[in-house]
């Protein structure tokens, strides 16, 4: 069990430190995504210089390696909360990759790629919110951030209506891996929520 948990959790941060893109960028432009525009790894910033083909890989590229982490760890173990920790050590591979200098994205089409198997349902509800909330919001940042920070509402929820503790282990690394991402996107939450004062907009 042990050696199955070393193996999920190191493959998971590895297959996250493979940015996709800095290398789409490097082997296109010889440029350092990082210098350019926002600096951002993401896939926004990836399609400011190479337009949709390059958004669409660099996304489909990030959200992969989440999707990946999360099976894999289904496929060594059958601990409930292992694959939370690969798809938590995956996020933290593509924000802090060491190949990098700990210099990396923000980890977002990661995490979204990995809850396509951890929870499809938390995923569709945080959709389901984007939805409703983006004509009061006005921004998809915005709207985004706030449906990731909404999204352990909506695990205790499922958790509740399946009689189950409401803070498992995989629940609490969850919770974890929000706040990791969160984080990641603090420059965001400062723009976006709190002006120059600190205040609420």
């Amino acid at each position: 069990m042990l050696t199955q948990t070393i193996i999920a959790i190191t493959a998971a941060y590895l297959l996250g430190c493979f940015t996709t893109g800095y290398y789409l960028v490097r082997l296109s432009t010889g440029q350092d995504i990082r210098a350019t525009a926002s600096g951002n790894l993401g896939s926004r910033n990836v399609g400011r210089l190479l337009g949709t083909k390059g958004f669409i890989l660099t996304f489909l590229g990030d959200a992969g390696k989440g999707l990946l982490a999360v099976w894999l760890a289904r496929y060594l173990s059958p601990a409930p909360w292992l694959p939370c920790a690969a798809l938590l050590a995956a996020v933290a591979g593509h924000i802090w990759p060491i190949q990098l200098g700990l210099r990396g994205g923000k980890g977002f089409a990661t995490f979204a790629g990995g809850m396509i198997l951890l929870k499809p349902l938390v995923l569709l509800a945080g959709l389901g919110l984007c939805v409703v909330a983006y004509p009061f919001l006005r921004g998809t940042t915005r709207t985004g951030l706030v449906a990731l920070a909404c999204s352990p509402l909506f695990v205790v929820a499922g958790q509740l209506r399946r009689g189950a503790p409401i803070m498992s282990p995989a629940t609490a690394l969850y919770c974890l891996l929000v706040v990791v991402v969160l984080y990641a996107h603090r420059t965001n939450i400062r723009k976006e929520f709190f002006n120059r004062g600190g205040c609420l907009r």
